[in-house]
């Protein structure tokens, strides 16, 4: 597949409805089972959550991406260590990353352990940058 220089607005309005969807029904079932569990849980499905929001706009193109450590790096970096770095935050070299300005505030090594809090303020964030950076 080539690179996509821009996404229809209804797809990144579908996208923010599925996983606002998808909290929502995360915060209907979170307060049925004990915090240990809940903690575990939550933090697996939100990490599998931030691949699939990588997944709806996978082949972005990194030139219009930028590499300036935005919100649109920090889940290409998020799904990239959950899915190749063993759920650790990777360093990347050519992404000038700045965690202070991030939505996690990780850094390369940190391990990564998504809340549907985070997850949730990433989406939005996200979607924002698609909106600005890929308009079609």
């Amino acid at each position: 597949m080539l690179g996509r220089s821009g996404y229809p607005v209804a797809q990144v309005a579908e996208c923010r409805s599925e996983f606002a969807a998808v909290a929502a029904s995360w915060r209907s079932i979170a307060g049925l089972s004990c915090a240990g569990a809940r903690r575990e849980a939550e933090a697996q499905v939100f990490g599998q959550m931030v691949v699939a929001l990588d997944g709806w706009f996978v082949h972005r193109l990194r030139g219009a991406e930028g590499k300036y450590g935005n919100a649109l790096n920090e889940v290409r970096l998020l799904a990239l260590g959950i899915t190749e770095n063993g759920g650790y935050f990777p360093s990347e070299g050519v992404i000038r990353w700045k965690p202070e300005a991030s939505v996690t505030g990780y850094r390369a090594g940190d391990r990564i352990v998504l809340s549907e809090l985070v997850f949730s303020r990433m989406v939005g964030v996200f979607l924002d940058g698609i909106a600005a950076k890929f308009p079609e």
